[in-house]
């Protein structure tokens, strides 16, 4: 009783402590972006080093999502909450006040990655247990907009501060924001532990994190071209590119292997470390792979696209971030109007729909590089906005039927696990969509650099100096080449292709999302 009372009396306090939270977080995935050639000045280190970092906090939260999901079984939400926003404020601090790119990696990536793991799938949890109705509908449809939103005008906030100030100043408004969460958090309601600490499966624990773990480290290896590319006239390197994918599969055999023996465990009448079960529900199961490439394509595109605007026109971080600002412009529109629309259109094809206008977006992105010798960066702003607009339109109301089609007692696990999907698809999204790049931008060269310097129609001295000029290419220095005609063409145009083959590949993923959409009868609203 005493719960129900206090759980009443929350009001929306809750849902602004919950959206503080998340407005963090998804700051935290995408402001860094746009200071990445300020971090490599900074801190002394290269930019390979700092794409690591930036996807190791994706990384760290992806491996610990599903511990911090239990861990509301043991401690209870409100306690798992508190707790992660205190980890996370420490690192913070650490982060803002990073002298090298280790003290970031700690600070930043690993400290506040396992805190914001733990307050992650709380707030889902926490959301989904206080409102009911259609509050919940509004709850979940405004956290998943603060968080879409959040994420889009990560580049635009890390912009200003980068520019005017510093790339520090993000991490100490982080801890500033963690203060508020604290101070509201009485209005937080605790709820029931079943569970003790003995009680946790540690096999399964273990089995879970190591498999996120090494599935993602395989995809960073392939993140590090110099491990798996060399000077034979070819792209892969036999060795190099056997290691990035037998960790691959070990991870993907790990994760099978963790999938059966929580079945074993709940045949046998034992507490699994996961509820399985509930990837039985066909709203569950296909919207949290919808997430994942939502969230794929969303960290893909909100890293290259501000690298190719910094690198092709040398804007700076604020720039950069207010040619970015139509993404979450268009995503803030359709989030907030997304209740209104629900009266006239379903929520499942309100999904569908928003996939469809995505990949209008990126196709719209791809045909703006045609003509990539008069293109500037203002003409990518309408496919920006039509994206965020798409992103608006499916997230806010993906993610209200994914957890409206759990009941109560399954809120931990199933949060932990759309938790983990959408980490996961942010820390290979950088990677997946920028190795696709590379290669397109690769093979550009190869075909095109014998074009433009006769001496490398020889084959070995193509194979030779291949790599350097592939970098060349990525990393131009438009100052420079700008006086070399042949170098200016083949830096312009193989950036092109490799963006438009980027896109290309991201119409084609989130075609696959939108047919899975079509297969989501989402469960009663009410």
């Amino acid at each position: 009783m005493i719960f129900m009372e206090s759980k009443l009396k929350s009001g929306w306090t809750v849902l602004f402590v919950v959206s503080l939270s998340l407005f963090i977080i998804g700051l935290d995935s995408t402001f860094m972006n746009v200071a990445m050639m300020y971090l490599v000045k900074d801190l002394n280190t290269t930019l390979g080093h700092v794409q690591s970092i930036i996807a190791i906090y994706t990384l760290v939260m992806g491996c610990f999502v599903l511990f911090g999901a239990k861990l509301q079984d043991v401690i209870g939400r409100k306690k798992t909450f508190l707790t992660g926003a205190i980890i996370y404020g420490i690192g913070t601090l650490i982060a803002a006040t990073s002298t090298n790119s280790t003290m970031l990696l700690v600070g930043w990536s690993v400290i506040e990655g396992f805190g914001a793991a733990m307050m992650l799938p709380a707030t889902s949890a926490i959301v989904t247990s206080t409102y009911s109705g259609s509050k919940r509908t509004f709850a979940l449809g405004f956290t998943a907009t603060v968080f879409t939103v959040s994420v889009a005008i990560g580049p635009l906030l890390g912009g200003f501060l980068t520019t005017f100030y510093s790339w520090r100043w993000g991490f100490g408004l982080e801890a500033i924001v963690v203060l508020f969460i604290l101070l509201f958090s009485k209005s937080l309601v605790e709820s029931e532990h079943p569970l003790g600490w003995s009680d946790i499966n540690l096999k399964g624990a273990i089995l879970s994190a190591a498999g996120i773990f090494i599935i993602i480290i395989g995809v960073l290896q392939l993140n590090t071209p110099s491990s798996w590319l060399n000077y034979s006239g070819t792209i892969i390197n036999p060795a190099g590119f056997a290691v990035a994918m037998a960790m691959i599969i070990t991870g993907v055999l790990l994760l099978v292997i963790f999938f059966f023996y929580q079945r074993r465990l709940i045949r046998q009448d034992k507490k699994p470390f996961m509820n399985i079960r509930i990837l039985k529900s066909r709203p569950f199961t296909l919207g949290i792979v919808a997430v994942l490439i939502m969230s794929l394509i969303q960290a893909g595109v909100f890293y290259l696209v501000p690298l190719y605007v910094q690198t092709r026109w040398e804007a700076n971080a604020l720039v950069t971030g207010l040619i970015l600002l139509a993404s979450p412009l268009g995503a803030l529109i359709f989030s907030l109007s997304g209740s209104k629309l629900t009266k006239y259109i379903k929520h499942n094809h309100l999904v569908s729909l928003g996939f469809l206008v995505s990949i209008i977006a990126i196709l719209m992105l791809y045909t703006a590089f045609i003509n990539y010798l008069d293109l500037t960066m203002y003409h990518l702003i309408p496919g920006l906005f039509i994206l965020g607009s798409g992103l608006g339109l499916a997230l806010p109301h993906l993610n209200n039927i994914i957890l409206s089609s759990l009941k109560e007692t399954q809120y931990a696990d199933g949060s932990g696990i759309l938790s983990t999907f959408n980490n996961v698809g942010s820390s290979i999204g950088t990677v997946v969509i920028g190795l696709i790049f590379f290669i397109a931008v690769y093979f550009s060269v190869v075909h095109s650099l014998p074009v433009e310097y006769p001496q490398y129609q020889n084959q070995m001295a193509l194979n030779h100096d291949i790599y350097s000029w592939v970098d060349q290419v990525i990393h131009p220095n438009i100052a420079t080449i700008s006086e070399d005609h042949n170098l200016l063409s083949l830096t312009l145009y193989s950036g092109a292709r490799g963006m438009q083959f980027a896109f290309l590949s991201t119409a084609i993923l989130l075609f696959v999302g939108f047919l899975l959409s079509l297969f989501i009868k989402p469960p009663p609203m009410d």
